[in-house]
């Protein structure tokens, strides 16, 4: 039956991506209104459990020292949960938002990528794609397949494809390495390159991503390891019963 099935949002979200994970928990949770079981799984350097009561969290922990250790490390962060018992496995950026009611059925499907909203724009000439050769992610401009490109802030699928989509990234990830080589996207990079080669089972289309991405609620310089979040945590742990919005850099109580 469906209502026994069980998905897993993995959240990658240390340093100042800490408090913007605990608010896309906190409104998957209130906006959702489907019949899956949701399990989250955050790997953070803080563990979140404290913040969110009454949540089926888990906590995994993680360090990075760089916002390109974050953005790389979602693949081999999502390996770790191939032993768990879910059905299906998504990952979002943990600066995604939400802010009307949903359910899964706009991303339910076997391999599922998200058509990034400058697809049919700047991006439709197939520019973003690593044309460099001697990378794994590499994409030739005379590629016969379509040119369609993928956030990276978004993926998802069954259980066993998505393990196997990670453990193939998280390959090609080990490879360049070897030669020192970083794609020009990171982790978006080999995702465009596998989608390529091999496309989604269901694309979600811009009009139809119900969430809202990269948006980081005016906290400052996301990417500054050392950006102080103290007083948002101190205002996040007094309201951890509560639903909140992060909006112009201030915590915003949701009824």
């Amino acid at each position: 039956m469906d209502q026994e099935k069980t998905i897993a949002i993995c959240i990658v979200c240390t340093n100042s991506y800490f408090i913007l994970g605990l608010r896309f928990v906190k409104k998957f949770n209130h906006y959702y209104k489907g019949k899956f079981k949701i399990k989250f799984y955050l790997f953070s350097d803080l563990d979140p459990t404290m913040y969110l009561p009454n949540v089926n969290v888990n906590y995994i922990e993680d360090k990075h020292d760089h916002w390109h250790e974050g953005t790389n490390s979602k693949f081999k962060n999502i390996i770790k949960i191939e032993n768990e018992d879910c059905d299906f496995i998504y990952y979002f950026d943990a600066d995604t938002n939400i802010d009307k009611d949903f359910d899964e059925s706009w991303f339910l499907g076997e391999l599922v990528g998200g058509e990034h909203y400058g697809n049919r724009s700047w991006l439709s000439d197939g520019k973003g794609f690593d044309r460099n050769e001697i990378g794994k992610s590499y994409v030739p401009l005379n590629s016969k397949l379509k040119y369609t490109y993928y956030y990276g802030a978004f993926f998802g699928g069954t259980k066993e494809r998505v393990i196997d989509f990670c453990k193939t990234l998280r390959g090609y990830q080990i490879e360049d390495k070897k030669i020192n080589y970083e794609p020009p996207v990171n982790d978006e990079s080999y995702i465009n390159s596998y989608f390529h080669f091999n496309p989604p089972d269901k694309t979600v289309l811009t009009e139809d991503f119900k969430f809202l991405i990269s948006d980081k609620g005016g906290i400052g310089e996301t990417r500054n390891t050392k950006l102080d979040i103290n007083a948002f945590l101190l205002q996040m742990l007094e309201n951890k019963d509560k639903t909140y919005d992060i909006q112009h850099g201030l915590l915003k109580l949701i009824d």
